[in-house]
């Protein structure tokens, strides 16, 4: 079930909205947690059912040790080992079903072995919920998660707004809203405001994301035979897709919890007007930012007796390399953290130099480099991503060809071209959504934004097929 379908918009979240409010206003504080717990399953049941097992299995698993770490002495050696123990088991689980075939291969490839590599589909969600998991038992043992208990961690891992695709959150962020006195009590302005930053990601995703989706996909189907304007129409129209997609979800995900009364951290805030690497993973994918500053970069650091500005570097880039396969078993995705972690240390040499540069043509750069690695985090190999980069930078290749365009209907090209330009006029110029959420009042102008919305983005969904979330197998 996607957050951009009929069946979740007109009867999954309306039933378990309804739900929930009928137990805050009969007083029934017990029963909420139990009603969020048992909606998100059936959320996450009906995305794909047989991952159901493998969700329970490792909250179960994680609330077991997290339970042990919370009842051993501080610094005991058997705390340790149940860390040890936690942090192996989550990373294992994570590499069986996701990297196994990668790795399989790359036996077979160096080793001579002629093991048998299956392909299946990635668990549902399994990069998010182990990842938020890993983070909660970190917490643990650093005795950072506040009044752990295992009712709390079934909520928390798994609830359904963030579940499949983030934010990647953290106990502290949730649990005590879970907690607090006004949870379960009818809250209409978090329900308006969440009602309106949710039609805003649903419009983002289907009439954006979607638009930008058919020239990408067209493109990235014809890499081979791309003219060098071809190729820029290609990058640049996934850029935005990727963008309109993750944050359009990111708004529905948002704005979901608000409307039970949770708030979600951010996730994006204008990355595309960023003017260094460095700026551009404070605005993009923030809370996974977060996490590979304070669950990677700054273990690493802690754990070196000298701290050097070259082994600052060192660790930047393994932790960028980290994230980058983390995002998916295979070479595109080893490419785009080490060339994300390669930026990231020449912008900290490039300011260590205490050089300036003007700022539109620090934006221009940041931006090309930014395109140029998202053609390698949508390329289905090493080779497809290289046709489209030499096309790119190729003057030998033609100035314009249109073939790679005629999968596209006329009529859709005409629209999808006035909403790209829509689109290019919210990346630089709108407010973003997080500033419409704080800035959010009740009136007459935010009720017809809403509805004009609403019905361009139900329009769109009714007339073409509806696409899953481009982060929804991660």
């Amino acid at each position: 079930m996607n957050f951009n379908s009929f069946t979740f918009i007109f009867l999954f979240l309306p039933a378990a909205l309804v739900g929930f409010y009928v137990l805050g206003t009969m007083q029934a504080k017990a029963s909420l947690k139990p009603w969020l717990l048992a909606a998100s399953l059936a959320f996450f049941a009906a995305g794909r059912l047989q991952d159901l097992p493998l969700l329970m299995a490792s909250i179960t698993f994680n609330c077991i040790v997290a339970t042990r770490l919370t009842s051993f002495p501080d610094r005991s050696r058997g705390r340790c080992a149940v860390f040890v123990l936690g942090l192996s088991g989550n990373l294992l689980f994570l590499a069986y079903f996701k990297y196994k075939a990668f790795l399989v291969a790359l036996a077979n490839q160096w080793m001579g072995l002629h093991l048998a590599v299956s392909r299946p589909l990635f668990p549902l969600g399994i990069s998010f919920y182990t990842v938020y998991q890993i983070m909660l038992l970190v917490d643990c043992y650093e005795n950072l998660a506040q009044n752990y208990n295992w009712r709390d961690h079934l909520v928390f891992a798994g609830f359904f707004p963030y579940v499949t695709m983030g934010p990647i959150v953290r106990w502290k962020q949730i649990v005590p809203q879970l907690n607090g006195s006004d949870f379960g009590k009818p809250r209409w302005d978090n329900l308006a405001r969440g009602l309106y930053i949710f039609v805003i990601g649903l419009f983002k995703k289907v009439v954006l994301a979607d638009s930008f989706f058919r020239w990408s996909d067209a493109g990235f189907n014809f890499a081979g035979s791309l003219s060098l304007v071809g190729a820029w129409i290609t990058a640049l129209a996934f850029t935005c897709q990727l963008y309109f997609d993750f944050s359009g979800y990111t708004d529905m995900a948002i704005g979901v919890a608000l409307m039970f009364n949770i708030n979600l951290p951010a996730n994006f805030n204008t990355p595309y007007r960023s003017q260094s690497v460095i700026e551009f993973w404070r605005r993009w994918h923030i809370t996974l930012s977060n996490f590979i500053t304070t669950y990677l970069y700054t273990p690493m650091i802690r754990g070196m007796r000298k701290v050097s500005f070259g082994r600052m570097m060192l660790v930047t880039f393994i932790a960028m390399l980290i994230t980058g396969f983390w995002h998916g078993a295979s070479w595109t995705f080893v490419v785009f953290g080490s060339l994300h972690g390669l930026g990231l240390v020449a912008n900290q040499v490039w300011k260590r130099c205490k050089c300036q540069m003007p700022g539109p043509i620090a934006w221009a750069l940041t931006f090309i480099f930014v395109v140029i690695t998202f053609v390698f985090f949508n390329s289905r190999d090493l080779s497809q991503a290289g046709e489209i980069v030499r096309s790119m930078f190729s003057i030998r290749t033609a100035v314009f060809s249109y073939e790679p365009w005629l999968g596209i209907d006329r009529i859709d090209q005409a629209a999808g071209i006035v909403w790209m330009l829509l689109g290019t006029f919210i990346l630089y110029r709108a407010p973003s959504s997080q500033t419409l959420q704080q800035n959010f009042r009740p009136s007459w102008v935010t009720v017809a934004a809403t509805i004009a919305l609403a019905a361009a983005a139900l329009l769109y969904t009714n007339g073409v097929v509806s696409r899953s979330f481009v982060y929804r197998d991660f």
